[in-house]
């Protein structure tokens, strides 16, 4: 269990494909930005953050990092004129009692309506015992978990991504592997998951001999859980959402997603391209870190 002032600070982003309600064209993208802008702004409770436009990740609003922020996604292709591919990065959150992070992500979707080559083959225990076996170097860190580029250019794209440990301006680790969902509901749920299992290795997993406590299945993996439950913050039924799917004996390894087709690839190699300039969120970890120097 987790004491109620100690708290993560976490994002999310999400990817939407949107397709305008009412039959009207826009001259581009930006346009299109512009008026669903408008109409979170005006429809938006007054409490909620507030939304700013950054398709090109160069905004530099002073309430930059409170604010959700509106940009196009490049990986998503259209298979209509009418069709707009966007992301959506949130503020800041925090995971703490009193924060109604929840209902910002469920206001905001309301409103606008690979496997790591290091560890290929390993076993858990010698996987954790590379990890451990390197110290507490960001670089080092970077260079394992974030091949073939490793530091000063790693592959961001693992479910567990690291690279942002390179800056030591930054230091925040990404989860890129949740399930598309249709719903706040689902969205929120795997945000819980996320901060809910960084807590848990923090406060147990110092050794493999802790996580040997742990059965490999969905139950041991429940168990681990509740090792992060934060008192007063944390939603048990949002984790559920991901941990109640499969019975408890069923295994939780994962599975290696084998040569991608070409219209894939295509859109991996878009997403590389764009995350070389904009990274959003994280460019929001660092000025918020500067400001409270």
């Amino acid at each position: 269990m987790i004491r109620a002032d100690d708290y993560f600070r976490f994002g999310i982003e999400v990817e939407f494909l949107l397709t305008p309600r009412e039959k009207r064209r826009f001259s581009d993208i930006e346009a299109f930005g512009a008026f669903v802008l408008c109409c979170y702004q005006i429809k938006k409770d007054k409490s909620w953050p507030d939304m700013h436009i950054d398709f090109d990740g160069s905004y530099k609003g002073k309430n930059h990092t409170i604010e959700w922020s509106f940009s196009d996604d490049e990986s998503i292709s259209p298979e209509k004129n009418v069709d707009y591919p966007i992301e959506l990065v949130s503020p800041i959150l925090h995971f703490k009692q009193g924060d109604h992070f929840r209902d910002y992500v469920k206001g905001v979707w309301d409103r606008i309506e690979a496997f790591n080559e290091h560890f290929k083959d390993k076993t858990v225990q010698d996987a954790i015992a590379m990890v451990d076996g390197i110290g507490e170097s960001h670089k080092a860190i970077v260079e394992l978990m974030n091949p073939p580029g490793g530091f000063p250019e790693p592959d961001r794209f693992y479910t567990w991504n690291f690279a942002n440990l390179a800056d030591d301006g930054i230091l925040t680790i990404e989860f890129r592997q949740g399930e598309g969902v249709v719903t706040p509901t689902g969205a929120l749920a795997w945000a819980e998951f996320v901060v809910t299992f960084v807590g848990a290795a923090v406060t147990v997993a110092n050794t493999y001999n802790d996580l040997k406590k742990f059965d490999p299945n969905v139950h041991g993996l429940k168990e681990f859980l509740k090792r992060g439950v934060v008192t007063g913050v944390s939603d048990k039924t949002l984790l559920e959402e991901i941990t109640g799917r499969a019975k408890d004996s069923a295994g939780v390894n994962g599975s290696d997603p084998g040569e991608l087709s070409k219209e894939r690839a295509d859109k991996l190699a878009k997403k590389r391209k764009e995350d070389e300039h904009k990274q959003i969120f994280a460019k929001k970890v660092a000025e918020d870190k500067k400001r409270k120097k």
